[in-house]
């Protein structure tokens, strides 16, 4: 979105002037407590898992397990943990040892995405609360699985979606509930890159069929195999889905898709660009792109509102621009409290961010990956003294459905119609 400078700062001041004549974003204002930390082993160190096992706060969880079938990730992480959570954390090579040791409350899956389904499950069964990275799973059973098997184990569980945990989200969210921006009738979301997203093997001796995968290029680029992923869908769309399911209190009812592997004739089984058309009930139409040849815009959501527009971009900057005519006259602040959540926002990947600046909220000390742990500290605390799970299995499956609808529909160039009655029933709002 191509924006002067100028303009940039007339929709920051607008955001934080709308922001403080709104309601406080409660969900967020975490009292200060004393708790025992959960205690919680993490499989599936890599990237991802690794992003949570460096945010973890050991005031609320404690990670006394790792378990990886790459032995440098073990290895990596078990030192982490050592260091920083507890001594005596012991590591492991497959999640069926890992569950049993018995003083482990919690497992916190972040492996590839064909592995959430089946771990979550066993974990789950075995008498475990369970986070689960997104997408929740890869098939729509598999999402059904896991939550009966939540709901009959009386354990929580919860998907990331750390947007769902970041203070900039929960303030555009109820500047929309407040009408700040009128009624939306389409919502533009996009992720736009300029890389191949593949790995470097390494050399090692190491052997990875066992796990199921053919070789080292498959397990280390398993984002690139229609046996282990959803692609661009479930790794990056999945989020913004999210987000407008919970903004709007709605779900798709179609899909339309299409896209390729245009670019990088490499082998890979998923598509490098992907464009999606999403209806939603009262005449709601979100779009999607993801591109893997140009970075212009990098990644961002527009509300566009028959008042005013919200920009969410990189998720940590906000603006708010008015429909002329609509703009108010005056802003009064009123009931702002002191512990306020601050406004700046995390970016899902370190490798994503385009910087840490506040954007759009009051100066603080929310830096680049703060999500993370507020979405840990939350699971933590919704298992010690049930505060609300901000993304549960059935909001995870709801977004999990319109992503698997959505990949399908871009593989077939097709229209994808989602029944109502395949989604879990939730209130989203």
């Amino acid at each position: 979105m191509n924006l002067t400078p100028e303009k940039k700062e007339l929709g920051r001041r607008n955001f934080i002037k709308a922001v403080a004549a709104t309601p406080v974003a409660g969900a967020l204002v975490w009292k200060a407590s004393s708790m025992t930390p959960v205690r919680a082993g993490i499989v599936g160190i890599g990237g991802q898992g690794g992003v949570l096992l460096e945010n973890a706060p050991p005031s609320h969880i404690r990670i006394s397990a790792v378990c990886d079938i790459f032995p440098d990730n073990r290895e990596r992480a078990l030192k982490i943990a050592q260091e920083r959570h507890d001594p005596n954390a012991k590591a492991y090579s497959n999640l069926e040892d890992m569950l049993n040791q018995r003083d482990l409350e919690a497992i916190i899956i972040a492996t590839p995405l064909w592995m959430h389904g089946e771990m979550s499950v066993a974990a789950l069964n075995a008498g475990k609360h369970v986070f689960c990275e997104k997408n929740m799973a890869k098939g729509i059973d598999e999402c059904r699985q896991m939550l009966d098997a939540a709901k009959a184990a009386r354990r929580n569980l919860q998907i990331g979606h750390q947007r769902n945990y970041n203070p900039l989200y929960h303030q555009a969210k109820q500047m929309i509930d407040s009408g700040t921006i009128g009624d939306i009738y389409h919502v533009r979301t996009l992720w736009h890159r300029n890389n191949s997203w593949r790995r470097t093997v390494p050399e090692t001796d190491f052997d990875p069929t066992p796990w199921g995968y053919e070789d080292l290029e498959h397990y280390k680029n398993w984002r690139l195999y229609k046996k282990f992923s959803l692609g661009l869908m479930a790794e990056l769309a999945s989020h913004q889905i999210q987000i407008v399911n919970w903004f709007s209190g709605r779900l798709p009812e179609r899909v339309f898709g299409t896209g390729g592997t245009h670019l990088y004739k490499d082998g890979r089984e998923i598509p490098d660009h992907v464009y999606l058309m999403y209806d939603y009930p009262d005449g709601l139409t979100l779009t999607f792109s993801s591109i893997q040849s140009n970075a212009w815009d990098h990644y961002y959501e527009v509300y566009f509102g028959t008042k005013g527009t919200i920009l969410l971009s990189g998720e940590r900057e906000a603006m708010l621009f008015y429909e002329g005519g609509h703009e108010p006259s005056e802003l009064k602040v009123e009931n702002v409290q002191g512990d306020a959540p601050v406004m700046q926002a995390s970016e899902s990947r370190a490798r994503d961010a385009a910087g840490t600046a506040v954007s759009g909220g009051a100066a603080g000390g929310f830096n680049a990956l703060t999500a993370y742990r507020l979405e840990l500290e939350g699971f933590a605390q919704t298992i010690r003294d049930g505060r609300p799970n901000l993304c549960d299995g059935v909001e995870g499956m709801n977004a999990a459905i319109a992503t698997i609808m959505g990949y399908d529909a871009v593989e077939k160039q097709i229209r994808n119609d989602i029944r109502p009655d395949i989604y879990p029933s939730s209130n989203l709002s």
